[in-house]
């Protein structure tokens, strides 16, 4: 740990390592469903009435991951999965580490860090050619950062002239101090902001550890056998299709080569069947639309 609190100067730095920068980006993907999974249970309450917001999610999540963002970068010059690491950003100038952001690179943070989703579906995703480049640019920058032979881990960062280090050790205010200030009347507004907003932080960390957990999960059990699960009760028969039981329900006789029409389910005799698509193009019983593709054989003892 001293290590990680080593004076930050020149061209020395303290590296993070592969893993904790692969992780931050797991993190960091995991936001948009989590909040888009949490909206969607707030409005399961009262569906007929919330339901719309459902429509915004979009850009309700857009609005929440600016605000967020906003507020790390401002206290810990890092993004919220980069401070849950415990990194923080610093600029690089003529291949020397400054320690600080300029506005302009806390905006351009801000903006590509709030629209990073948007920028690899719709700039990089939406071409194959484009979409490859990338993924062997991001590739070989990674070989790059392990050799040590590049200060970026990523190469969104890299535009930015940004990089990643550990972040300095975050003072806070322990419960002796508060009780202590609360004793002698020194406690203060700022004070009071500073535990809120603590607990704020304090709660998101905690349900980023959890989503982290809950993917894990997930991702344990997601070749779980199918045929281990409850088969659901079959469907009623209708009406119609009893009285068409056990025989064509155009030819009224036992069915010769049984052929069930997939739009409608009913069996038919084949040429009873083919016959009657060929011609009308629908289903004799349901009157839905149906063409030769739709007949398919079926072998009955």
């Amino acid at each position: 740990m001293a290590e990680k609190g080593a004076h930050l100067t020149g061209t020395t730095y303290i590296r993070p390592s592969i893993f904790e920068i692969i992780a931050q980006e797991s993190l960091a993907s995991t936001l948009e469903p989590a909040f888009k999974k949490i909206l969607s249970f707030l409005v399961s309450f009262n569906p007929e009435r919330y339901g719309s917001l459902l429509r915004w999610a979009d850009e309700g999540y857009l609005i929440f991951n600016l605000i967020l963002q906003r507020h790390y970068l401002r206290k810990y010059s890092a993004s919220f999965s980069e401070t849950f690491y415990g990194l923080k950003r610093v600029a690089v100038v003529d291949s020397k580490l400054t320690g600080s952001l300029s506005r302009k690179q806390q905006l351009l943070s801000l903006i590509l860090v709030g629209r990073r989703k948007f920028f690899h579906k719709c700039v990089i995703k939406g071409h194959t050619a484009f979409f490859a480049a990338y993924e062997f640019l991001a590739l070989y920058n990674y070989i790059l950062y392990i050799s040590e032979k590049s200060k970026y881990p990523s190469l969104l960062l890299r535009s930015l002239s940004v990089t990643l280090t550990y972040a300095d050790p975050h003072s806070a205010l322990s419960v002796s101090e508060l009780l202590r200030k609360i004793k002698y009347n020194s406690f203060t507004i700022g004070d009071g902001w500073d535990i809120f907003q603590r607990i704020i932080t304090g709660a998101f960390e905690l349900g980023a550890f959890f989503l982290q957990f809950l993917s894990w999960w997930n991702q344990e059990n997601y070749d779980t056998n199918i045929m281990s699960l409850p088969a659901p009760p079959p469907p009623k028969v209708s009406s119609v299709a009893q009285q068409y039981q056990g025989i064509c329900p155009l030819c009224r006789k036992s069915r010769h080569i049984h052929t069930v029409l997939l739009v409608s389910g009913y069996v038919f005799c084949y040429q009873c069947i083919l016959t009657e698509v060929r011609k009308t193009k629908k289903c004799p019983v349901t009157q839905y639309p149906a063409k030769e593709d739709d007949l398919i054989r079926l072998y009955v003892e």
